[in-house]
């Protein structure tokens, strides 16, 4: 291993010194060399060519010129005069020779060969790439879950919310990419390259505490209003003075994630240099561009929740029921997961030792959304001696749905070697055919409260995801 690593950076190390020594090579797509077509038909004898009589008596004639065959040895720029014995054939253009600027396109797209590392841009075959991430995502909209009422003697007519009525999902997240891949030849034609990241969510939580129905000496009851199809309007008490005492929590979460696997082949690559010859990629006057098509498979998903949970007691005095104690939970969940190809171009322009790559892709493919619906009802009466009493059920509805995601991403770099970049970049992603959690709370048109769930009538609703945010990294090339 020693021995392999030494061997590359030995490569490496002579890569550079070729390169700064002036014979870093150019791609000539945009240069059309006509006389090179011609010369690389013609045999191996010189042909002498008859000068044209001069016009100046008192001058002397010039002496025939001597037309070379370009062999296999010799630059289409070559200053040699010495003939070849061997046929002539078609050689790569070398650019570096050349007095002024030069600009060219790689190799592999006009099917010649490279037995060196001429590309464009940084060396190295491999490359990994770390990145911080800071993003922001869509929400969903949460109905009110928690309620409050101001007339004790009406705690249908006049409910106020203490939480919900919002989106939650929509904060900013905090997360991570790793981006690794390899070329298969010298030139960068063809490669293959793997992505990962993921993040998590800031939850939008709610906690009443232990509440008995007042807040600060106010009244200021606490229960949760569902609209029943047959009963109407009901307030199921969590915390009411004289009556219960109790605790509501409200939590959610997100997770999304995603991984990618694609090749990379080079549409085109151009180098230019605008002062002197054999000039280091990494100069300030060096540009170089880069297209490259993209095409692979993609995986995503999305995980949210939302958990509701209140606990009280009956404390009434007049209650046969006193110290009973009462447990409701509500869980909603939404997993999404998109199996599908992908397609992109990626464009990298750089100068100097500054670049900027941007790359828009596309993937096309089928989001299986499964929703799953818990509901619990605990009923203690111990104290009583009623015994304890619970129920539960279970529902998990599931389907498949064609979803697409474009993604575009933008990406500084500064390189601070010849093997090590420092990168900021920008990313958007949409994605079409995404349940989540929130949006299963089904709600009632007159007063946006949820309604009371039947499994019989349940459909999953589901909407547009999109993230957006920034990146800090950097990347290794070796």
């Amino acid at each position: 291993m020693k021995i392999a690593w030494n061997s590359m950076k030995g490569a490496c190390l002579l890569l550079l010194g070729l390169v700064t020594a002036g014979l870093g090579r150019g791609f000539a797509a945009d240069i059309q060399f006509t006389s090179f077509d011609t010369l690389a038909d013609n045999g191996a004898a010189p042909v002498a060519v008859t000068p044209a009589p001069s016009p100046f008596k008192d001058e002397a004639p010039t002496p025939p010129a001597t037309v070379v065959p370009i062999g296999p040895s010799q630059g289409v720029f070559s200053g040699s005069a010495s003939a070849s014995t061997s046929p002539a054939k078609a050689v790569m253009p070398d650019l570096s020779a050349t007095s002024s600027s030069g600009a060219g396109s790689s190799p592999c797209c006009e099917g010649m060969a490279c037995t060196d590392d001429c590309f464009a841009g940084a060396p190295g075959r491999f490359w990994f790439q770390g990145d911080y991430m800071h993003w922001w995502t869509s929400g969903a909209h949460l109905p009110p879950v928690v309620s409050t009422y101001t007339d004790p003697t009406n705690p249908t007519g006049t409910l106020q919310t203490v939480f919900g009525n919002q989106d939650v999902g929509n904060g900013d997240h905090d997360g991570y990419r790793i981006d690794m891949g390899m070329w298969f030849d010298n030139c960068h034609c063809w490669g293959i390259e793997g992505e990962y990241f993921d993040f998590s969510g800031r939850p939008a939580n709610y906690d009443s505490g232990l509440s008995n129905g007042y807040n600060n000496g106010n009244f200021f009851p606490l229960v949760r209003a569902v609209v029943d199809p047959t009963a109407g309007l009901e307030a199921f008490p969590v915390a009411v003075p004289t009556q219960y005492t109790g605790r509501v929590t409200v939590e959610t979460g997100d997770y999304f994630q995603s991984a990618g696997l694609w090749l990379r082949h080079n549409l085109r690559a151009s180098e230019w240099s605008t002062t002197h010859d054999g000039i280091p990629w990494t100069d300030s006057s060096a540009r170089t561009f880069r297209l490259d098509a993209i095409g692979g498979y993609r995986f995503m998903r999305l995980i949210d929740s939302v958990d509701i949970r209140d606990d009280e007691m009956d404390v009434s005095n007049t209650s046969a029921s006193q110290y009973t104690l009462y447990t409701n939970i509500d869980n909603y969940s939404a997993v999404n997961n998109f199996n599908g190809g992908e397609l992109g171009l990626d464009a990298l322009m750089t100068w100097g030792r500054w670049s900027l790559d941007v790359m828009a892709k596309a993937a096309l493919g089928i989001n299986n959304q499964d929703v799953q619906l818990f509901g619990l009802q605990r009923v203690d009466a111990s104290v009583t001696g009623g015994g304890i009493t619970q129920g539960s059920a279970t529902y998990d509805f599931s389907r498949n749905v064609f979803s697409w995601i474009p993604e575009l991403t933008l990406t500084a770099g500064y390189q601070l070697t010849d093997h090590v970049k420092f990168t900021v970049g920008y990313d958007l992603i949409y994605w079409s055919g995404v349940a989540r959690a929130a949006n299963q709370i089904n709600t009632d048109p007159a007063t946006g409260l949820p309604t009371v769930f039947n499994p019989q009538t349940f459909t999953i609703n589901q909407t547009c995801f999109w993230a957006e945010g920034i990146r800090l990294g950097g990347e290794i090339r070796f």
